[in-house]
Parts: structure tokens; sequence; C-alpha cells
């Protein structure tokens, strides 16, 4: 498989250099720069496009969600941290992982060899998607309900969950991610607009272009989906 770029934000360099010689001993992880703060990390991630970001929370001129918010990022996050109660927000955010500080060899391999494994699913299988005629079956409540593809408004990310929007107004909360949905949906009616969004284009009413990103309006959905500057431009 091809090397994942990662980039290392922190605004302690003692802690920069001990996660770079962690990560130094897998040949799958390149590291192509550090940052210690949201102004040179939005400058790094530009300049470099990584693949990986391994990003702490208090970081220099601000934190790492506000980095998020104003990064044009569609890669994975990995929060490595001292502060355990951010763990919530982090997955809010759609973040790959949260790891404490100090970080052990025993949690950092699980890590590593997840995403391996998942980046040879990805580019050394071939990955079967849902056709826009094909039906999910969802537990809810100790009821199955069945539903079509082509039924689905929308997918929002909350936390390790996720919720369906189906036409007609009915609403359902999933164990799933919002990148297994991403994966499994057909590219030719669906897309991610935003780390937490997924829309199906069928149901787009209008959008409204604000600076560089719009909004989208869909048909059954009161409120319209923000796509992010990084989805905008894809």
């Amino acid at each position: 498989m091809r090397k994942l770029t990662s980039l290392i934000i922190d605004d302690e360099r003692l802690a920069r250099a001990a996660l770079r010689r962690k990560l130094s001993i897998y040949p799958e992880i390149e590291i192509v720069g550090e940052a210690s703060g949201v102004e040179s990390g939005l400058k790094a991630i530009s300049d470099l496009n990584p693949d990986l970001l391994f990003l702490d929370i208090q970081i220099a001129d601000g934190n790492g969600f506000d980095l998020l918010n104003k990064a044009d990022f569609t890669g994975k996050v990995i929060f490595v941290t001292a502060y355990d109660e951010y763990a919530f927000r982090a997955f809010e955010v759609n973040a790959l992982d949260y790891l404490l500080k100090p970080v052990s060899d025993e949690r950092l391999n699980k890590l590593i060899s997840n995403l391996v494994n998942s980046e040879n699913d990805k580019f050394g299988k071939s990955i079967h998607k849902f056709r826009y005629d094909d039906r999910l079956m969802i537990e809810q409540k100790k009821k199955i309900h069945f539903i079509k593809i082509d039924q689905i408004i929308c997918i929002k990310a909350d936390r390790e969950y996720t919720y369906l929007f189906e036409h007609g107004g009915n609403e359902f909360m999933v164990l799933k991610s919002i990148g297994y949905w991403e994966k499994e949906l057909p590219d030719e009616q669906f897309a991610r607009v935003h780390r937490n969004a997924i829309i199906n284009f069928n149901y787009i009413e209008k959008s409204e272009k604000t600076g560089n990103t719009a909004k989208i309006y869909l048909k059954g959905i009161p409120d319209p989906v923000s796509i992010s500057r990084g989805y905008y431009k894809l």
C-alpha cells in the first residue's frame, strides 16, 4: 500500500518529537510536517495536504476544534491529547481516534494496524456498494424497518451514530459511522458534503453560495445542510 502522509500538530516541541519517534517504526506512515498552532497548522494542511492529522486539543493560538472548523481538510483526524474530557466532542467531528498522552506503544500499534487494514480493504478489494433500488434493514426500538435507498434524503453524523432522514419524515438512528455510508452508498446519487453530512442529489431543491462554500436545501428537511470548504472544492 502507499504511505499515509501525516502531519503532527502540537504546541509542545518535545511531544511532537516523541510522537514522531513512535511513528518512525511504521513504514506505512510518512511524517511530512509539524505545526504548533492553528495558523501554522492551517498553512501546513494547505501546503502539504496530508492524509492524517495527529492533532492536540490545546495548541497555540486556539485549539484543535478551531483548526478543524477553519481547515480545508478531508482526511482522517487522530486526536492526541492529555485531556480526556473532550472525547465526545472529538467524535462529534468524526475523529478517527482519540489517544491519551502518554500514548502507549500498544495503543498506537492498534491504531496503525486498523488504518493499514482499512487502506488495504479500500485499494485491494472490490467494495460492494448498495444499488439505488436496494433496501436497508434497520432495527429500531425492537421493530424491523426496511428503508429504500432512494428514499434517503440525507445522513447526518452524531458522535458514533448516524441519523438517516427518510422521505416522508421518518428518522432512524444507526450505530454506523458517516464513513461507512460514504463507502457503501452509490456515488451517482449520494455525496459527502461535510465531515458530518451526506446528501442525496435527487432531493436538492436549491443551493445558496456563501463565500467559498454553499448551503444546500433539501426537500423535506427544514434546515439547510452546509458544505464545508474542503468538500465544496470536490
